[in-house]
């Protein structure tokens, strides 16, 4: 029987191996998770079509993670259908990467003792480590309250990445994470915006995850690598991603590709390839307005 490798229009199909330190290879226990709508007014030149994304924030006591929850479900759902079409049903360790226009592949991982952050992201099924700097935000905290989600919160201000921010947050909650890098308050950040409402995190539920095995760990198998190298490096992937994704098939195996975009639609490599061409193009033209303006090019 052959098998069938199911993928979606948008997927991704010198950079140096390294030895993760201590503190990223140990496992941090899951305490809570936070749920938020992120808004992301992306072209400015289109504010009534800004990015939405459900994101969620997974806390430990010396770590977190924020992630799309949108691309879980995405996932899931793929998995799901890629397990039917394998003998045994089962799709085992594989993984793949889905990038399509509002969902977001990268993972954010924040250390606060040792003041590290660090973006994992994939290229076809290899994860890679992008080391970011480390965001250091001067909180100005108010005495205005205001209640969220049943939250007693108090709003603070601070400015980070060329914007200046309005955060509410809850000391009923005690972990001093927030949504994206946006963290350091003596409580949980529920709801930020940016001054502009260009950035827009709010709340949409929080769970003590009390009763699960959920972990914090950075991949074991990862690349590191920096930010510059591994677009470039995605860039070549994706163009010839066909043959990279052919590449990664067991040897003599009996498989057939089966690309879909989002509808469902069964695609050519031609018209696989020919969507994301115009995707690269629409997100290097339409991507104006980053989330920290100093990356704008």
């Amino acid at each position: 029987m052959n098998k069938k490798f199911l993928l979606k229009t948008g997927l991704l199909l010198s950079i140096t191996c390294f030895k993760l330190p201590l503190y990223a290879q140990e496992e941090g226990k899951v305490l809570a998770s936070i749920v938020y709508d992120f808004v992301h007014v992306t072209d400015t030149n289109q504010r009534q079509h800004p990015k939405k994304e459900a994101m969620i924030l997974y806390m430990g006591t010396d770590r977190s993670v924020f992630k799309s929850q949108t691309l879980a479900l995405k996932l899931e759902e793929m998995k799901k259908e890629m397990d039917g079409n394998l003998p045994g049903g089962k799709m085992g360790k594989n993984s793949i990467s889905f990038n399509a226009p509002n969902i977001s592949n990268e993972e954010l991982f924040l250390f606060p003792q040792e003041k590290k952050i660090i973006t994992v992201d994939k290229i076809g099924m290899t994860d890679y480590l992008i080391p970011e700097d480390f965001p250091l935000i001067n909180w100005q905290i108010s005495d205005e309250t205001k209640e969220i989600g049943g939250y007693s919160c108090q709003l603070a201000k601070g400015s980070f990445g060329g914007r200046k921010y309005t955060a509410w947050f809850t000391t009923e909650l005690p972990f001093s994470y927030g949504p994206w890098k946006l963290h350091g308050l003596p409580g949980l950040i529920l709801q930020a915006s940016d001054s502009k409402n260009e950035v827009l995190f709010n709340y949409a539920g929080f769970d003590k995850n009390e009763n699960n095995e959920l972990t914090i760990v950075l991949p074991k198998d990862a690349v590191m690598t920096n930010r510059r190298d591994f677009e470039k490096a995605k860039a070549a992937h994706d163009k010839n991603f066909m043959s990279n994704w052919k590449n990664t098939l067991p040897a003599n195996a009996k498989a057939k590709i089966v690309l879909k975009d989002q509808s469902g639609r069964e695609l050519s490599e031609d018209e696989m390839r020919a969507a994301m061409e115009r995707r690269a193009k629409d997100k290097k033209n339409q991507l104006n307005n980053p989330l920290e303006l100093h990356q704008k090019q």
